[in-house]
């Protein structure tokens, strides 16, 4: 067996990722790229949000989730810090694509509401086997909010799995200056 020896010079000058800091956390993004994942989120809301990657059919094409949110028969939601209070912003843009998953056809559909820093940006209504992508400014943001709200409080509604989860940092042509 043959061994490698590395020189930790040559393994960094052959990575080509970008580093960010997010809250207070050391984040690399390959291509500039950050997922909403290695932000700072929490449950906040009545439903289940949870981080566990799984592979979902949705649309007709699999997808990987690396979160859900699951309203049941009212309302789930997932606020992420993207920021610290005191840093510059580090984003432009959120990217999110989103669905519900094609075997479960007799669900209520759900509106999934976005807030940037608690200012309501915009609302998809999603139903199970349909997907949607959403654009939302970050460039001024601490904080999004991601909330799925059943349709019906007396039927209970499938998940909404997210697929696309990227945050695009700011060009330098865009950062502001002091």
């Amino acid at each position: 067996m043959q061994k490698f020896n590395f020189n930790s010079k040559a393994i960094a000058t052959s990575l080509s990722f970008a580093v960010a800091t997010l809250g207070g956390q050391s984040i690399q993004a390959q291509n500039n790229l950050v997922s909403l994942t290695q932000a700072k989120c929490i449950n906040s809301g009545i439903g289940s949000f949870r981080q566990t990657p799984l592979d979902v059919a949705i649309a007709k094409a699999v997808y990987t989730s690396p979160f859900y949110l699951g309203a049941g028969s009212r309302s789930a939601a997932v606020t992420c810090k993207i920021r610290r209070d005191e840093n510059k912003p580090l984003f432009q843009t959120l990217r999110l694509g989103f669905g519900m998953r094609d075997n479960n056809t007799t669900s209520p559909p759900v509106a999934v509401n976005f807030y940037v820093d608690s200012n309501k940006a915009e609302t998809k209504n999603i139903a199970p086997g349909q997907k949607e992508l959403v654009l939302l400014d970050v460039s001024k943001a601490t904080n999004v909010t991601i909330e799925a709200v059943c349709s019906t409080q007396t039927r209970y509604c499938d998940r909404v799995y997210f697929f696309d989860t990227l945050l695009q940092p700011l060009s330098t042509a865009t950062t502001p200056k002091k």
